[in-house]
């Protein structure tokens, strides 16, 4: 982390404004007086935090404004100047338009403007890799008003902008499948609504049986590439039985995903040199392929590849993309059963047309339209009533339909359209509305002139009722097998959810059963050990007392050594027998006041503390659930520990306790040696020490004892400690609910 002060050519201020920004004087002073804390305030920022001259040169940046901008350190970032943003990386606005230098809220805010928050952009030119930053600038102003410098404040928003650029890729997919059953044109916009906002190219493949597909879409990014791609496809045809690729993924209906395209890995696709050296020029980076599953059956793929742009396609894309192509199957799904449904209404809709259908015929140079019978039939007026004007024509015509119908077709005449067709309503005389479908076409005079405008009307009532009772039928089976899908995805997790609480209960009632076996162990073995061990140390004692100094020097040293580590086994096995007993011989928790319990072990360290000159201060303390035996032997532990565990000055000792809702937390504070933070989880395991025992008495045993007590109680403990300094041990139990005389 570097601070660099602003330059002394800057204006000196006598006075300090405020206003936009710090005063240039009070940034200057703030650099040269205060250095070390401006350091270590900005270096625990995780906003990039970085100052600009007027030109434009940086003369301070924090470690994380160095991260974002790509540099080693800040130092690197100060010599280097923001140059180096734009060596490394592409930058664009939220909009995807690159930026110039000169846009930068920055180097706006130096040139005087007032510039809003802005969200930027950066592609990392070597690796393709995108970040998102919220931007910021504030001018910082001399005592005339005058922008001397900008202070630029960078938020990394990635995570966000990227979820909602999914969320967005998603909602504009969905909204194109559901938009429209003409399948290919639907599958092509998809793609190039995957193309470059997630890919550098992307084809889809529809399958016409097992292993052969047809390509429906091809969108590149560079049309060169395009070409290229197809010229590789048609050369070298992919192998149907080949275990990679669009063919493998058609046979098993499983995605395949290559983060990394080697160069080994091209080698072992291609066919000869020719096709290896094509496939270089492509430049791929990642590929995946994912199939289009629509009820059990894999209808077809969906690639992706990224070559310009040095991205990578990774496991978070996979599941992207894999929601996308479900919806696309469901889309692909959806047309062919409406189309399979338009086959079956064919020889229908013929039927219905047949008898249905009229002919018309309006001479445009003489200005008269002529009427075939049927079509009087149709529209519902008597065989010879059609009087022969447009008026006629338009008189049984919805209300709603007759401007738009007469300005079409009169648009044909105007600008020579060769082909005329609209729909439209008419009203029966007994009210009933019926749809019509017209179809015409213009004749030429020799002037190239309009002359005539012939066709046919047919009654498309039924047709288009039929039509969209098939589009509801396919809705409501996408909506059946969607919530089938959504069924069986429910059922499965619910038996996998029972089945593993299943497991986690036979495990906790295991590991319970082992505990309870291992307590009664500790108990039974620790007991037993007590009487051979009594009758060595009293042996072994008496061995001392009465052959000490008649026996050689060894033998004494021998006797000694006897005798301590005899001691020493019975202070571990009183210690192993109180810690088995804290869970086989508690006693039921209830209110008991936390202040006699520190009494009780306050008696019973008297000696150690008078010896010591320890001074200890009890605050006044609440009642809490617990069995007081317990609670006083914990105590005893955590305040011998602070007494043994002493600096050169006199132990200074304190318990206290706070309340947040029902929870106590109690807290005993020390001015011992202190414990250094990777030590604070092993002090709490059985047997740890971190002291021999000629420095410090002990089994190891005392804080586990601890622990164990406090679990016991329903509650954890924890130690917060600065070597040299002291500690503080805080454990957690229930406060009582009532409390006794």
């Amino acid at each position: 982390m570097s601070m660099v002060a602003p330059p002394p050519s800057h204006p000196s201020l006598p006075t300090v404004r405020t206003g936009e920004g710090l005063a240039a004087e009070m940034l200057a002073q703030l650099f040269e007086h205060a250095r070390p804390l401006v350091d270590a305030l900005f270096a625990q920022v995780n906003e990039g935090v970085t100052v600009q001259a007027q030109d434009l040169s940086l003369c301070f940046a924090n470690p994380a404004a160095a991260r974002i901008m790509g540099a080693t350190s800040p130092e690197e970032l100060l010599k280097t100047g923001g140059a180096r943003v734009f060596e490394r990386y592409e930058m664009f606005d939220v909009s995807g338009h690159p930026l110039r230098p000169e846009q930068l809220p920055g180097r706006q805010v130096i040139a005087g403007e007032s510039v809003p928050e802005m969200v930027l952009r950066f592609r990392d030119r070597r690796t393709g890799e995108e970040r998102w930053n919220r931007v910021s600038a504030a001018p910082v102003r001399d005592a005339r008003g005058q922008v001397v410098y900008a202070v630029n404040v960078f938020r990394d928003v990635t995570e966000m902008m990227r979820t909602q650029e999914r969320l967005s890729l998603l909602a504009e997919a969905g909204e194109l499948l559901s938009a429209s059953l003409d399948l290919e044109s639907t599958l092509a916009a998809t793609a190039r609504l995957l193309v470059p906002r997630l890919a550098d190219w992307c084809a889809v493949h529809l399958a016409y049986d097992t292993t052969l597909s047809r390509q429906v879409a091809f969108i590149h990014r560079d049309p060169a590439k395009e070409e290229l791609a197809r010229r590789i496809s048609e050369l070298y045809p992919t192998d149907p039985q080949s275990p990679h690729g669009i063919h493998h993924v058609l046979r098993t209906g499983l995605p395949q995903l290559a983060s990394d395209i080697t160069d080994t890995m091209l080698a072992a696709v291609t066919q000869n040199e020719e096709h290896l050296r094509l496939l270089r020029e492509l430049g791929l980076c990642s590929l995946m392929v994912v199939p289009l599953n629509a009820r059990g059956r894999t209808l077809g793929t969906l690639t992706l590849a990224t070559a310009e742009s040095f991205r990578r396609l990774g496991p978070e894309e996979l599941r992207l993309v894999e929601e996308l192509a479900r919806r696309a199957a469901l889309a692909v799904d959806n047309a062919r059963l409406y189309a399979e449904a338009k086959r079956a209404q064919a020889r229908h809709e013929v039927a219905l047309d047949a008898g249905r259908m009229g002919a018309w015929e309006w001479d445009i140079q003489a200005e008269r339209v002529t009427w075939a019978p049927a079509l009087e039939r149709i529209h519902g007026i008597p065989e010879g009533s059609f009087g022969g004007s447009f008026e006629d024509y338009q008189s049984d015509m919805h209300p709603e339909d007759s401007e738009r119908v007469l300005a079409s077709i009169q648009s044909v005449v105007d600008e020579l359209q060769p082909e005329h067709h609209v729909q439209y309503r008419i009203v029966l005389p007994d009210g009933r509305v019926r749809w019509l479908e017209a179809h015409g076409r213009l004749t030429l005079d020799e002037q190239g002139r309009p002359s005539r405008l012939t066709g046919v009307c047919t009654d498309v009532t039924e047709r288009l009722a039929l039509e969209e009772d098939a589009r509801r039928l396919v809705r409501e089976q996408a909506a059946r097998a969607e919530a089938e899908r959504a069924r069986q995805h429910t059922a499965e997790l619910l038996a996998s959810l029972e089945k593993a609480q299943a497991e986690l209960a036979q495990r906790a009632q295991e590991l319970s059963r082992s505990n309870a076996d291992l307590e009664q162990f500790a108990y039974v073995a620790s007991h037993d050990l007590q009487e051979p061990l009594r009758m060595v140390a009293s042996y072994v004692q008496l061995l001392s007392r009465r052959y000490k100094g008649k026996l050689d020097a060894d033998a004494d040293e021998f006797i000694r050594y006897a005798v301590d580590g005899a001691t020493r086994m019975q202070a571990l096995i009183n210690d192993l027998l109180a810690f088995s007993r804290v869970g086989t011989r508690g006693k039921e928790l209830v209110p008991v006041p936390l202040e006699r319990s520190v009494e009780r072990a306050l008696s019973h360290l008297r000696l150690a503390l008078q010896e010591s000159g320890a001074e200890v201060k009890v605050e006044p303390l609440p009642w809490v659930m617990g069995d007081e035996t317990q609670l006083a032997q914990l105590l005893q532990n955590l305040v011998g520990n602070a007494v043994k565990f002493r600096g050169e000055q006199p132990p200074r000792i304190r318990v206290s306790a706070t309340r947040e809702d029902d929870t106590i937390t109690v807290a005993v504070e020390d001015n011992g040696i202190g414990i250094e933070p990777q030590y604070y989880e092993r002090i709490f395991a059985i047997f740890q020490r971190l002291h021999g025992k000629e420095e410090y008495p002990g089994t190891g045993i005392g804080l586990s004892i601890c622990k164990k007590i406090v679990e016991r109680h329903g509650g954890r403990i924890w130690v917060e400690s600065t070597p040299g300094q002291g500690s503080t041990f805080r454990f957690t139990l229930g406060e009582a609910a009532t409390s006794q005389a």
